[in-house]
């Protein structure tokens, strides 16, 4: 028979570290997976059972990638452009709405709320028909500056939300202290409101980035070649005459995750602030 305190570390530690971990491994293996692939010989990718030593590790996929696909890598431009694009358009547009919401109380702002958690419900295909003649006839099709203003107006709404709650939690006193103390709404926005939301910025900009960077709908409907962006030309290696070319793809795939994951890395510390601030109130 298990002791009481012995049934409380298995339900309160061991079962839930388990389970975390199995989460974890599930989550990541196929990150590790396509890692691991992108740096064996095609012949060996997918030899069952698995082979992880011996003689079948290179640096072929990535050679034949460099070599057989150059434009990858302005594809890959493309997407850190219309990345960080839209990442500066969608923080400009949400910070200031955002405090929009949270400082004025007029019905017209309330009801400004309830539109932009409307938009965000609208599905994307939705939007697409009707705008791509239009932009066509503007001559608008296969621009970096399209996709920019399509995602940014896709997530600028959900940003703008999850700034309004870092917004909220500043205190409007520290704001009417440096109204008395001769600045302006502006000023005080910009040394004290922005700076004290630096966490949700940082949590909107990299919801925003990754999102633009792995966005493909837009980017298939309205580039064609000038602007099209890595996730487009990662399609193609499943659709090229000579095969699934897995070795390549792999080692593709490997590469479009590297921005991301250092963003990530690089932004931890104020990601984690961001998905946990004002949780606790005091």
């Amino acid at each position: 028979m298990l002791t009481h305190k012995r049934r409380n570390l298995l339900v309160d530690k061991i079962l839930p570290g388990i389970l975390l971990a199995i989460v974890v491994l599930w989550a990541f293996f196929p990150i590790v997976n396509a890692i691991i692939g992108s740096f064996k010989m095609p012949l060996h990718i997918w030899d069952f059972p698995p082979r992880f030593f011996g003689r079948i590790y290179s640096l072929t996929n990535y050679q034949e990638l460099i070599r057989d696909w150059p434009q990858y890598f302005g594809n890959l431009v493309n997407s850190l452009i219309v990345t960080g694009g839209t990442a500066l358009v969608v923080i400009l547009c949400s910070i200031l709405g955002a405090y929009a919401f949270s400082r004025f109380s007029h019905r017209l702002v309330r009801m400004s709320t309830l539109f932009t958690i409307i938009i965000r419900m609208i599905p994307p295909i939705i939007v697409v028909i009707p705008l791509f003649p239009i932009f066509n006839a503007l001559g608008l099709v296969d621009k970096q500056f399209t996709l920019i203003m399509l995602y940014a107006a896709f997530m600028v709404s959900i940003t703008t939300l999850l700034m309004k709650t870092f917004v909220d939690d500043v205190p409007v006193a520290l704001e009417e202290a440096a109204l008395i103390d001769g600045c302006s709404r502006f000023q005080a926005f910009f040394k004290i409101t922005i700076p004290l939301s630096a966490p949700g910025i940082v949590a909107a900009i990299i919801f925003t980035a990754i999102f633009a960077w792995n966005e493909y709908l837009f980017a298939f409907i309205f580039t064609s070649r000038r602007a099209a962006t890595a996730p487009l030309i990662l399609s193609e290696f499943m659709g090229s005459f000579m095969g699934v070319q897995w070795g390549m793809l792999l080692a593709a795939a490997v590469i479009h995750l590297i921005p991301m994951m250092i963003l990530t890395w690089m932004m931890q510390s104020y990601l984690i602030k961001g998905m946990s601030f004002g949780a606790v109130k005091q």
